[in-house]
């Protein structure tokens, strides 16, 4: 085969692949965000003006008509005052599409000194977010019932190994492009010959680990 070697085409190949089916349509992290609306009821620092946001993040998205608990590799919960992200709960049902339906999401700890909660739910009979903090004989408390928020699908893709292989690639061809330059006529080299372009290539890629939390809260479970 003359002008470009058999391994050329090949990579150019695989480039075309990687463009095609990059690593982002495959499970990756999965970041849902949740925003509730104000809240209609307050006391202390809380005012109608804050709300409930629940930011949850899984190893792979959520299927369509899921039902039952989840174990986020990260999660948040802010309620305009206060933030949590320890004594994580989160019970989750989706539709047909894969989108989050009805949930128990909550969060906090406590102690005889201090409490502290945030919480939505979307159940029948169960429908509300608020935030709850106590601290001694003081309690101040954001709520609203009755009015669910919404829940959007941010997607973490990892487009990192596809980068990596594309930028591999191309160093292959650029390699084999000065090697056999077109128009030379020249052939690829028998894969026994002593002067058969070989390449190769290493990369470490450090990965961050995830963190988890065991949840302490019990989930509010919907009524029969």
């Amino acid at each position: 085969m003359k002008a470009l070697p058999k391994v050329l085409l090949a990579l150019t190949g695989v480039a075309a692949l990687s463009l095609a089916y990059p690593a982002s349509v495959q499970a990756v992290p999965t970041t849902y965000k949740y925003t509730g609306n104000p809240f209609t009821a307050v006391s202390g620092p809380y005012t109608t003006s804050m709300f409930v946001t629940v930011m949850v993040t899984l190893a792979a998205p959520l299927p369509p008509n899921f039902e039952g608990l989840v174990n986020p590799t990260a999660y948040i919960l802010s309620d305009g005052v206060q933030t949590l992200q320890t004594g994580g709960g989160f019970f989750i049902v989706t539709g047909p599409t894969g989108l989050i339906t009805g949930w128990d999401a909550t969060a906090g700890f406590g102690s005889r000194e201090e409490d502290r909660v945030i919480a939505s739910h979307n159940f029948p009979g169960h429908v509300g977010d608020f935030g709850d903090i106590r601290i001694g004989e003081d309690v101040s408390r954001g709520f609203n019932f009755g009015a669910p928020g919404e829940w959007r699908i941010l997607r973490v893709a990892d487009t990192g190994s596809t980068l990596s292989l594309m930028t591999l690639t191309l160093m292959a061809l650029g390699l084999l492009a000065r090697r056999f330059p077109a128009g030379s006529g020249l052939t690829a080299p028998a894969s026994n010959s002593r002067n058969a372009v070989s390449f190769s290539s290493g990369r470490t890629v450090k990965r961050f680990p995830s963190w988890r939390c065991a949840s302490a809260i019990q989930i509010v479970r919907p009524r029969a």
